[in-house]
């Protein structure tokens, strides 16, 4: 078995005339988390939704826990829960019924249900309709059902939209115990601060390609930049001109 729970070979996403994701290869090991950051537009959603089977690639390939994502989507769909940027729901449906009906779905464990209603702090909202649940209520619930399963590997698209920062630092920790039992996490965010403290390995977007890839470390060395903050090192070489912090001044 590959070491890798997640294999990109040149995958290229078209819309019409627009390259969404040109020719990216990339590789995340098990037990690891991966950021894949960018400005909007640089491609990260599309290749989100093209690894979790959302959208087909136009070329290349990808593969999850050693399933070809074209040949085997579902099987390579049980290993992978995903929290996508825009969350549509069954707005008629309380956020227990939710998550209950995504248990059912992954053959899950039903007890984990409450165990995820608890960790994400939605027992006063359990019981009541989607449809009224605030943006942070709503983003918790799609952490909870992404998480729902216990899957191999996790897909979380901004993840922090929504949330106050007592759950931000919950969500670090949590991130951190899915990866000591052996999760693969790809996550995108504009959170720069989360972003280094959280991640094995950075990897930036710029027009649908993947320009920069290392360790936080190392892409701090790439940009000249080792005690800046690490926004200062995403735009440097996200934006692919020289950068200097005395250009805010």
């Amino acid at each position: 078995m590959s070491e890798n729970s997640i294999e990109i070979v040149e995958a290229t996403k078209l819309y019409g005339k627009l390259v969404a994701v040109d020719a990216v290869s990339l590789q995340i090991k098990r037990g690891e988390v991966y950021a894949l950051v960018g400005a909007n537009g640089a491609g990260k959603s599309s290749l989100m939704r093209a690894i979790v089977g959302l959208a087909q690639l136009d070329a290349g390939r990808i593969s999850i826990c050693g399933h070809d994502t074209k040949k085997n989507l579902l099987r390579a769909k049980r290993h992978t829960g995903y929290l996508p940027e825009e969350l549509l729901f069954y707005e008629r449906l309380t956020g227990k019924e939710y998550l209950r009906l995504v248990a059912g779905l992954k053959e899950a464990d039903t007890m984990q249900v409450e165990d995820e209603i608890e960790f994400y702090e939605l027992k006063t909202v359990e019981d009541k309709w989607i449809g009224g649940y605030s943006l942070g209520m709503r983003k918790k619930l799609g952490l909870a059902a992404a998480m729902t399963g216990r899957p191999q590997v996790l897909v979380l698209d901004e993840p922090l939209n929504g949330l106050d920062v007592e759950m931000m630092r919950k969500l670090r920790g949590r991130i951190k115990r899915e990866q000591e039992r052996g999760c693969t996490l790809l996550v995108s965010s504009h959170v720069m601060d989360f972003v280094e403290r959280t991640s094995n390995r950075v990897g930036i977007m710029r027009a649908g390609r993947l320009v920069a890839e290392g360790t936080p470390e190392e892409l701090r060395n790439q940009a000249g930049l080792s005690d800046a903050p690490f926004e200062d090192v995403f735009f440097g070489l996200a934006s692919g001109k020289e950068f200097s912090l005395k250009s805010d001044k």
